[in-house]
């Protein structure tokens, strides 16, 4: 009457939640002791009634997204949408300053300080760059898609997840190929040591390959909340991706931002490794699955018992495969439970599938799997929603006629200010 559990073999929930497993970044913070005014500082350059208007919406706009990310509670869509909001406005500054350098005259110095959403340090870094706020800007979006994304996966929500990861993947993608190095090269002054982490144009590459990795890792959870039997091939074949993927995008880091992966948050290099790992055994389960429902019985087993050797707990030390004892890392204990039901649940299928082929099949079980039957590459969606800079135009930046002329107390006051321009 009762159906035994034991012989219910499909896929896990515990495989699901496993094979969603993402790091979740903070969004970067503004100083919100440090007072930021645009209408004050472009006081007497900006007089102009369209430069006015554009200072104080600025300012507003600032002040907003200031709000958003140091809320107590804070909402990523909210903080994607006043990113969006004040973009426009700090980019049209930006570009008027640009074509009008030689009135980009303050009454006030403007320092902006910003602290990190993916650096372990806490101290906010400085800079009287224009461009920083804007590049911070576009980080808040960025990492804010990145936020909505993981509220998504663990709602359930996997589809509406992957279209936020490929916005991520996207905008840093922009950051990396078009806005950073552009920055970089402009102005010779500008050291990445200086900016927060994200800033630096290997690590905003290396975060577009993780964030393009996370959007098929929820593509992968789409396809298994479904009902019915998926598309094992499939499957496994993503999962690789995602290996791929991750691989590529440790290599990256270490290749092209060694000095900055020190600088990241360790608990997210062990879940990418943990990920590495888990997907690793994931396709060959998935393959496996694959394998026996084309009635290739022994070779199926052959993969099974080859996927099952990724999930065993090896020291750190070994040079095995295996998982590092995720009970005694503080950032992976959270899914110990979930790790030993897929490892239950694999047990549980390669003994059904043993006494299966003892009984009823009698086929020759290879000792391990032949290279020819291994999967030689996974399939990559490179989930990437390309991110639009709009184009803006620059307001009049214009000095008195009486200002043009500086008189000798005035370059004086202002060598003086240069000097000490490091004290705050």
């Amino acid at each position: 009457m009762w159906e035994n559990p034991k012989n219910d073999l499909s896929h896990p929930d515990s495989a699901i939640r496993l094979a969603s497993a993402v790091h979740r970044f903070r969004v970067p913070k503004m100083n919100g002791g440090r007072k930021i005014s645009f209408a004050e500082s472009f006081a007497t350059t900006g007089k102009h009634e369209k430069t006015r208007k554009l200072m104080l919406k600025a300012d507003d706009q600032r002040k907003k997204l200031l709000d958003a990310v140091l809320s107590d509670k804070v909402s990523h869509e909210r903080v994607v949408a006043e990113a969006k909001r004040y973009q426009p406005y700090i980019h049209q500054i930006l570009v008027s300053c640009k074509f009008q350098p030689e009135m980009a005259r303050l009454d006030q110095r403007l320092v902006f300080e910003w602290k990190s959403g993916v650096e372990t340090n806490e101290d906010y870094f400085k800079s009287e760059a224009i461009m920083m706020d804007v590049t911070m800007c576009i980080i808040c979006e960025g990492l804010g898609k990145a936020g909505v994304a993981t509220e998504s996966s663990m709602a359930g929500e996997f589809a509406a997840a992957s279209r936020e990861y490929a916005a991520a993947a996207g905008i840093f993608q922009f950051l990396a190929e078009d806005h950073l190095p552009k920055w970089i090269a402009r102005g010779s002054k500008t050291n990445e040591d200086d900016l927060p982490v994200e800033c630096c144009t290997s690590t905003a590459k290396g975060l577009s390959i993780m964030f393009q990795a996370n959007a098929q890792q929820m593509a992968i959870a789409t396809v298994l909340i479904k009902p019915g039997t998926p598309n094992y091939s499939l499957l496994a074949k993503l999962c690789m991706g995602v290996e791929e993927q991750l691989d590529e995008f440790i290599s990256h880091m270490r290749k092209e931002a060694f000095s900055q992966m020190s600088r990241i948050e360790k608990d997210f290099f062990t879940l990418v490794n943990f990920q590495i790992t888990l997907q690793k055994s994931l396709c060959y389960y998935f393959q496996a699955r694959s394998m026996w429902d084309q009635g290739d019985y022994g070779l199926a087993i052959a993969i099974l018992s080859e996927s099952t050797v990724y999930l065993r707990t090896e020291e750190i030390s070994s040079t095995k495969n295996g998982m590092p004892d995720v009970a005694k890392i503080p950032s992976l204990q959270a899914l110990t439970g979930d790790l030993n039901d897929l490892r239950s649940h694999m047990g549980n299928v390669l003994r059904e599938w043993e006494k299966d082929n003892s009984n009823v099949f009698f086929e020759t079980v290879p000792r391990s799997v032949p290279t020819d039957k291994k999967l030689e590459r996974g399939v990559r969606l490179n989930k990437v929603e390309k991110y639009h800079f709009a184009d803006v135009d620059p307001v009049l930046l214009s000095m008195p006629e009486n200002a043009l002329e500086r008189t000798d107390s005035d370059l004086a006051r202002e060598l003086h200010e240069k000097l000490n321009a490091g004290e705050d």
